[in-house]
């Protein structure tokens, strides 16, 4: 060896000057080459570095660079992969000085495997995706260039010691790692907020996502990993997010050399084990920076549906995942267009409580911001809307960040009442003041920069159509950046809440603290900024992962006043981990908001108003809505109209229910009857109090005449509170057949719904039913229409496919002597939502076998709304909720809980008085 050696020193001697004189010629040839190729496109002007000649480092000088504190290693796979992509005349001069950071090498192998796309300087992506950095780093670490070994699942709390009361303590959900973790996700899950998923990056460990759960409210936290799906050697991006029937979701881009997938998994176990949903990316190759989310909201038509936006090279792409086990994802749909001069990256997906979809998308072109909205659950997107545009272009240099560089990526939120339509996004930016308006101004390393980045925030009032003038939520006065913000809107009470990391507290602008705000009046003011973290990162010194550093983004999530951030951590200059906190946080008391105060109320349930003399038995109903503005009703809400004349009124005050804990949305009706006074209006004031505050406000309704309209009667309702088990209402009865029939129905304790009780079967592994009848009903005479409403889960043996055991309703109308399926000819009723979920299994001797029913399994509470005709007004019907067992293996008991029971009839014209 030492010969040959000594051999190949001695020829380098001998060539070197013919070398020299090689090397020389050669690059003068590639850069007249270059020089004709680019006066050769119409004269333009080359980029960069024109009339330079520009030498690429040496190969080796690739092969000794330090990347990430690693080096290229004789004789591995790496090593080869450099030797085989040299051919640098595939580059453009200007990116030997652009702010990627890319070796020259990588981008040849990268153009190579996409050839398709347009690397322009004009983009300040140059083409590259983002996550072209997280290769580079698993190349470093795994430099076989094959897939890593899988961890183990562990167990870690690594708690720190609390703030104060609103922030708890700050948890390591990550445990201790001995690879950098960075770049994370976390998701409440708004079904049961005891259960959390985080995840992040893994790239030089086995380079598979790591997953973190927790199934104590985010005391304790377990690891995990994403399996690897073939042939993806890594993974990177990722997000979290649950779905009512129990099941973990997380996404992913799966990797393997130059082609990026994007890789949708499912958890049944909490997060520990997962499996391959799909791939909703198709066969796209290009797919970087992915955001995934789940409808959570239950008044949706689309509930439990998932979004996923993504770009792919330059577009921005959108797929949609319809419900349920089964569910599928659409063909990804193009939702950019020629507005979009750049790369669509660090997008956002969420939902509102109407279901309607808004994708978020920043373009590294024009530097706008941009916004899609579906209002058909992602089958179709309306033409993009700029909210916004940034000072600084895809990503920006600061002191703390200035090897990975801040992405400008929007996070969105949207929520949707009766008096409420907004959407709203934040983003970080350069500051916006004199000197610090482009990216030329960024201030890079220089500490001493006027220049700094701020969190920005924008909103619209009518569900995306227009903005507002966008605002720095914490505009402080020193040198400091803010950066990684995540937004997070938490859907039971409206209230807007942010996160990010900031320097604010060294001077030198290297060391970052996470800081938490939020609004309680939809944007327009904000808290003061409220710092998380016990402890500093400082991620510029040795040791640090100086390639991903803090990684592209943070997240937040946030449910019933409970918030969890989550973060990358290096407290004690320890490995990169991922930290959270329980955030605790509501809006502060105040007035209720009552839509209408002050003004005129004219939509009643009489028609128009009139001038004409009232009818002294005439009644009218006014309905408004009461909105809690966030203070957790601490007790029953209490409505008492007080008349100024010419009404009749409750003698006490009235108890119209209670809002849900937290907040929420309730229409309440009130009645008035005219005592033989004639026209004019009726002015009353509505007092209000739920325990936490109270308000006394005027509103002013006019009577109408006696004319076309209609009202809402209620006919009954009932939740099974207030009796004792095994005890029913008066009314309720029930019946069994079979020779082993299933547990009678009677009431218990509910899991998880909010009533005390509930009616509930067992089950039975042979034939048998067992049914739960009401009390009559009379439909008024002249109702066009009636409504039942209720709630119930169960767990039925089988699937969605397999139909074993099931359950159907039914309606009498002949006092209980026969009944008839609601959704049967005889009766033409229609479930508006919560319907059934196939025929039940005519085989095992099921005796509801062939029949349009419920089965399989739903874990969380469902409304089912089922819409009656016109026909059955006037008529005295019965219910029965009725289950069939087949003639073997019986499922989870209870099997089938109902509740909350709520009967009415549209009526034309005005009611009688109650």
């Amino acid at each position: 060896m030492d010969r040959h050696f000594m051999a190949r020193g001695a020829m380098r001697g001998w060539l070197r000057p013919f070398m020299l004189l090689a090397m020389i010629a050669f690059v003068a040839s590639g850069w007249f080459l270059w020089r004709a190729s680019a006066q050769g496109k119409g004269g333009k002007t080359p980029p960069a570095n024109d009339g330079k000649i520009v030498a690429w480092p040496s190969l080796a000088q690739q092969l000794e660079r330090d990347y990430y504190g690693l080096k290229v290693q004789p004789g591995t796979a790496l090593e080869k992969l450099i030797r085989d992509n040299q051919e640098f005349t595939m580059l453009r001069t200007d990116e030997q000085s652009d702010k990627r950071g890319l070796p020259p090498w990588l981008r040849v192998w990268w153009r190579k495997g996409h050839p398709e796309v347009k690397y322009s300087v004009e983009d300040p992506t140059g083409g590259y995706p983002l996550v072209a950095k997280e290769v580079l780093e698993w190349m470093m670490t795994h430099q076989d260039l094959q897939a890593g070994v899988a961890g183990s699942d562990t167990t870690d709390t690594g708690v720190e010691p609390g703030v104060n009361a609103a922030i708890g303590t700050n948890v390591r959900v990550s445990g201790l790692q001995t690879v950098p973790r960075s770049e994370s996700d976390v998701r409440i899950n708004y079904f049961d907020g005891n259960k959390i998923l985080s995840a992040s990056n893994n790239i030089g460990g086995s380079g598979r996502q790591g997953v973190y759960r927790s199934i104590d409210g985010g005391a304790t936290w377990s690891q995990a990993e994403l399996p690897l799906t073939s042939p993806d050697a890594s993974h990177s991006d990722p997000t979290v997010d649950w779905t009512s029937d129990g099941r973990a979701w997380s996404s992913t881009l799966g990797i393997q050399g130059s082609t990026l997938k994007l890789r949708n998994y499912f958890s049944t176990d909490n997060g520990a084990t997962w499996t391959l949903d799909a791939t909703p990316s198709g066969a796209q190759t290009n797919v970087d920076k992915q955001m995934v989310w789940v409808d959570h909201t239950t008044t949706s038509p689309f509930a439990n549906q998932q979004y996923a936006i993504w770009h792919n090279g330059a577009p921005a792409f959108m797929s949609r995942r319809t419900a349920g086990a089964g569910g599928t994802w659409s063909a990804p749909v193009q939702v950019s267009g020629a507005e979009t001069t750049g790369t669509g990256i660090g997008s956002d997906v969420k939902t509102n409580s109407a279901g309607e979809v808004f994708g978020f998308w920043p373009d590294t072109g024009s530097r706008k911001l941009l916004v899609v909205k579906s209002t058909n659950g992602g089958s179709t997107y309306n033409a993009p809307t700029t909210m916004a545009t940034t000072f600084d272009s895809f990503d920006i240099g600061v002191p703390s960040f200035n090897t990975r560089r801040i992405l400008i990526y929007v996070s969105g939120g949207a929520y949707k009442t009766v008096s409420k339509n907004n959407v709203y996004v934040a983003w970080s930016d350069l500051s916006g003041v004199a000197g610090c308006t482009s990216a030329a101004n960024e201030p890079g390393s220089n500490a001493a920069s006027a220049c700094k980045t701020r969190i920005w925030f924008s909103r619209s009032t009518n569900g995306g159509t227009t903005w507002s003038a966008p605002v720095k939520i914490n505009n402080q006065a020193g040198l400091n950046d803010q950066y990684n913000q995540w937004l997070a809107v938490d859907e039971t009470t409206g209230q807007i809440a942010v996160m990010y990391y900031d320097t604010v507290a060294d001077t030198t602008r290297k060391k970052t603290d996470v800081w938490y705000q939020s609004s309680c009046d939809d944007g327009l003011t904000w808290s003061a900024a409220q710092k998380v973290t016990t402890a500093q990162t400082d991620e510029t010194i040795a040791g640090a992962n100086s390639g991903n550093q803090y990684g592209d983004y943070n997240a937040l999530s946030g449910n019933a006043g409970v918030l969890f951030p989550s973060w990358t951590d290096r407290r004690s200059n320890a490995r990169e981990e991922i930290y959270t906190a329980r955030i605790t946080d509501s809006c502060a008391a105040g007035s209720p908001n009552v839509v209408g105060n002050g003004s005129t109320i004219t939509a009643g349930s009489c028609g128009t108003p009139a001038t004409a003399a009232i009818d002294p038995n005439e009644t009218v109903t006014v309905n408004f809505a009461l909105i809690n503005n966030g203070s957790a009703a601490t007790g029953a809400l209490t409505a008492t109209l007080q008349a100024t004349g010419g009404v009749t009124l409750p003698s006490a005050p009235q108890n119209y229910g209670v809002l849900a804990a937290g907040g929420g949305t309730a229409t309440q009706p009130f009645t008035f009857k005219a005592n033989g006074s004639c026209g004019g209006a009726l002015t009353a004031t509505l007092s209000v109090t739920d325990g936490v505050y109270s308000a006394t406000v005027p509103f002013t309704y006019t009577l109408g005449g006696g004319g076309a309209g209609s009202s809402t009667v209620t006919i009954n309702t009932q939740n099974f509170d207030g009796v004792v088990a095994p005890a029913l209402p008066a009314g309720w009865t029930t019946a069994r057949t079979g020779t082993t029939p299933p547990a009678f129905f009677a009431t218990g304790t509910s899991i998880p719904d909010t009533a005390a009780n509930n009616a509930f079967s067992n089950g039975v592994a042979s034939v048998a039913t067992n049914s739960l009848m009401s009390p009559s009903f009379t439909i008024p005479a002249g109702a066009t229409a009636s409504q039942l409403t209720f709630r119930h889960r169960y767990a039925f043996e089988g699937s969605t496919t397999q139909r074993y055991d099931g359950a159907i309703l039914e309606i009498s109308t002949n006092g209980g002597a026969t009944y008839n399926n609601v959704t049967s000819a005889a009766v033409g009723g229609t479930f508006s939502t919560g319907g059934y979920t196939g025929a039940i299994n005519s085989g095992f001797s099921n005796p509801l076998g062939g029949q349009n029913g419920w089965a399989s399994t739903i874990t969380a509470y469902s409304t089912v709304t089922l819409n009656l005709p016109a026909a059955l007004s006037g008529q005295t019907v019965i219910f029965r909720w009725r289950a069939g067992w087949d003639s073997s293996v019986a499922v989870a008991n209870p099997a089938w809980r109902i509740d909350t029971l709520n009967f009415t009839a549209t009526v034309s014209g005005c009611p009688t008085c109650p």
